[in-house]
């Protein structure tokens, strides 16, 4: 049995049994961890607050050769993003969030950068980062941590710069017009707009991103370009985007 520490963000739990839980953690020097969390739905006082949805804890576990379930022994509570989840069109993005890491990420693959990546946007979030802006910022930088996406300001076929044109493709990256022949199918043109939010989140914190709010919501370019591409890379379709939609359309509808 090997015990194990590290800092974490909870990403999903689910029922076992009538008192355990399925845990699934995003580990900063450990990658996707998933354990069991004995009598958790039953006693309040060993796990508190810290199964709540991208809650960061410091995660105690022990592993045992050949198990794809591991024991959780401890979840000690460092931040919780809870508050703002009251908010519909948040919570929902937290969820997209949740669901963008569990896919990427890979048992015993160390994932630091991208712990950092997901706290940082969730730090935004919490301070008034439009959710769609959130998620795109996350969406882009996965796909550029996996190396996924090449720079976006060359197109990603022949290398040639690109200043006022592009096309988003979710599976090829950004073309020129020329590359753009032989792959044109699902492609979207890029705006000035959608090129200055790339332009930014290559070289801004997330939450510099506010004054890009409007290129990130659904419908254009970036969502054909980021979220397309997170989808080709999982090879599948996630789920919570369309629970996102559906919240800030009612929330936008709100008098």
């Amino acid at each position: 049995m090997r015990h194990r520490t590290d800092e974490a963000y909870v990403l999903a739990t689910q029922e076992l049994g009538e008192a355990d839980a399925i845990v699934t953690l995003l580990a900063e020097h450990t990658g996707l961890v998933r354990g069991v969390a004995p009598s958790a739905r039953k006693s309040r006082k060993r796990f508190g607050g810290t199964l709540e949805p991208l809650t960061r804890v410091r995660a105690t576990w022990n592993e045992k050769p050949g198990r794809e379930l591991h024991r959780i022994e401890d979840l000690e509570l460092v931040r919780s993003y809870a508050p703002m989840q009251a908010e519909p069109a948040r919570q929902a993005a937290c969820a997209v969030l949740a669901e963008i890491f569990r896919a990427v990420a890979r048992e015993d693959q160390p994932e630091p950068q991208g712990f950092r990546l997901l706290g940082a946007v969730l730090d935004a979030l919490e301070g008034g980062l439009d959710p769609f802006a959130a998620v795109r910022y996350a969406e882009y930088w996965t796909l550029r941590l996996h190396g996924v996406l090449s720079d976006p300001s060359a197109c990603a076929d022949c290398g040639a710069p690109l200043d006022d044109t592009g096309w988003a493709s979710p599976v090829s990256g950004v073309l020129c017009p020329d590359c753009l022949k032989s792959r044109s199918v699902g492609a979207r043109r890029l705006q000035p707009a959608d090129r200055a939010f790339l332009r930014a989140a290559a070289g801004s914190p997330p939450a510099a991103m506010q004054a890009h709010a409007a290129a990130a919501r659904p419908g254009g370019a970036l969502e054909t370009l980021l979220r397309g591409g997170v989808e080709a890379f999982v090879e599948r379709t996630l789920r919570t985007y369309r629970h996102l939609l559906e919240r800030s359309a009612r929330q936008a509808a709100e008098p």
